[in-house]
């Protein structure tokens, strides 16, 4: 028999990859009691996904464990498009940081997950069970009971009141609840090269789209580097992983032919999405929801995304903040971004490897013509391309279509009184915030009387322009906006209260001139999912 409490966990985790990871770290955070249990005796140790992107870095943040995380992540660069010859016809070098940190940087997922993993040893609440495999589960009106085996033929028993299934995109757990995967599998297969050292000092991606043979060059931390070529029709898998073979193909693009190599392997892609991605007390997250192609990056990505969404609304309603019925929202407000994604790799696949000669010589032609507008050059610099994360339903109160709600909150470096610069999130804290960008935010924190914000505990911050050194004091921490983030953007950020929620969206707006009508918006939001009317009569 396994040693498993008789104490019900809180949640648990079926799944240690990276979205089970973030997930656990988050509910450690929040002093949540969570299992987490992994079939392999470890976390990965060959290279996997290789791209992770600022919003994930600043999921990172809210895990505490930035620092550690940076110390092995290639920040900052670009990708070069290339045609078959080496001429360049595109570029991409990304400059903004409106979350605080790039918009692309090169990590190793071993790395990343001996460190998240590393991170859990700060939480005694968390019960970490690697070599443990979730073999069926049944779910009841107050929980998801778990039978759970080991490695040398132990099982044991589990409770919990929520089952977060990030267990890869061969879910067991997917198909015992019965969703489906809806989407396509990609017919062509292509053949991964992960080095150990590179010789080629290009720090840039260099993408040489040719139709004949596409190729994918990309740089990573401490000199690694990886290849994704396609294979061409009636190439197998065996002869193209021969140590010569593999040779003579990194010998055509660089010199990279006698480089260490840490893994090599023959994929075929996917772009496909579960059908529903909860049952009751279950849910889906990570592949187990979604399988994305790689050409964007945003596969880890994608599932780090699901784990911040999911971890906040959970910990909500364990705690007795909302009811279950916050949980309904998850799928709502994650699913349609998430085949934003798959669809955003599938544009991009279609640039990085056409399938034809006269594509790739009209997609040439339309980038070297974008190129000569400058905003159109712009907007393929800065990525403005890759659709940014917004909900268009879920648990927010949007006034109108103008409206910032839905959207994640920026982060920009800010300064407090004592002349200290850090990023806005490390002091939102963890659970909901107000924050105000204004010369006086008196005004409209004084106007804010309904119960509804004790009950929600929100850290409140007035955000003062860069111009302005101090302000009256209105009951908040207040920061000054040190690089000018919102200069232009007044009339999108000024003289209004953001409602923040933990995963950094904005779930509402409370413009100066309608505060009391948006604040009763917001209040009979809260209570939909929760807070309830009771609860606030009591408090008045």
């Amino acid at each position: 028999m396994i040693n498993l409490p008789s104490e019900p966990y809180e949640v648990a985790i079926a799944g240690a990859g990276p979205t089970g990871l973030v997930t656990a770290t988050l509910l450690g955070l929040a002093g949540i009691r969570t299992l987490l249990i992994e079939r392999n005796a470890g976390t990965v140790n060959e290279p996997r996904a290789v791209s992770i992107d600022d919003e994930s870095l600043r999921t990172m943040q809210d895990c505490g464990l930035i620092d550690e995380v940076l110390a092995n992540v290639a920040q900052d660069y670009g990708s070069i498009y290339v045609d078959p010859n080496g001429a360049e016809f595109a570029r991409v070098m990304p400059t903004l940081k409106d979350y605080g940190y790039p918009r692309r940087n090169a990590f190793r997922q071993p790395v990343l997950e001996a460190t998240l993993r590393d991170g859990l040893k700060r939480f005694p609440h968390v019960d970490v069970r690697f070599g443990h495999t979730l073999e069926t589960f049944t779910q009841d009106e107050s929980g998801v009971t778990l039978t759970i085996s080991d490695g040398d033929g132990g099982t044991g028993t589990a409770r919990a009141q929520y089952l977060a299934a990030a267990d890869g995109g061969r879910s067991l757990v997917r198909k015992a609840i019965g969703a489906r995967l809806e989407g396509s599998s990609f017919e062509e297969r292509w053949l991964i090269i992960d080095l150990a050292r590179t010789e080629d000092p290009l720090r840039e991606t260099r993408v040489t789209c040719d139709p004949d043979r596409p190729v994918i060059s990309l740089p990573g931390p401490h000199r690694t580097r990886r290849y994704e070529i396609r294979l061409k029709d009636g190439e197998t898998d065996e002869d193209i992983l021969r140590p010569e073979r593999i040779a003579a193909l990194l010998a055509e693009r660089g010199p990279d032919a006698g480089s260490p190599i840490l893994r090599q392997r023959v994929y075929t892609f996917h772009a496909r999405r579960a059908d529903r991605w909860a049952d009751r007390r279950v849910f889906l997250l990570g592949d187990a929801a979604h399988l994305t192609p790689p050409f964007a990056g945003q596969g880890m990505n994608t599932g780090v995304r699901d784990a911040q969404n999911f971890a906040w609304k959970v910990t909500a309603v364990v705690r007795g903040q909302f009811s279950p019925k916050l949980l309904e929202t998850y799928q709502q407000e994650r699913a349609p971004h998430a085949w934003s994604m798959i669809q955003l790799a599938l544009r991009m696949g279609s640039v990085m490897a056409p399938h034809k000669a006269w594509v790739a010589l009209l997609t040439r032609w339309v980038f070297r013509t974008l190129s000569l507008v400058p905003p159109a050059k712009d907007y393929v610099a800065q990525m403005r391309f890759k659709p940014k994360p917004r909900f268009e339903e879920g648990f927010l109160h949007r006034p109108g279509p103008r409206s910032l709600v839905g959207t994640m909150f920026p982060q920009p470096l800010v300064e407090t009184a004592s002349g200290e610069r850090v990023l806005l999130d490390h002091l939102l804290g963890s659970g909901f915030a107000l924050v105000c960008l204004a010369d006086d935010a008196t005004p409209l924190f004084g106007r804010l009387s309904d119960p509804v914000w004790a009950k929600l505990a929100a850290t409140r911050v007035h955000l003062l322009p860069r111009t302005l050194s101090f302000a009256p004091d209105c009951g908040a921490q207040t920061v000054r906006d040190v690089n000018g983030f919102f200069v232009g953007k007044e009339r999108d950020f000024a003289n209004r209260l953001f409602v923040v929620r933990p995963d950094r969206y904005v779930a509402a707006e409370l413009p100066m001139d309608a505060v009391e009508r948006a604040v009763a918006g917001f209040a009979a939001l809260c209570e939909r999912y929760g807070i309830a009317a009771s609860v606030r009569e009591q408090d008045r």
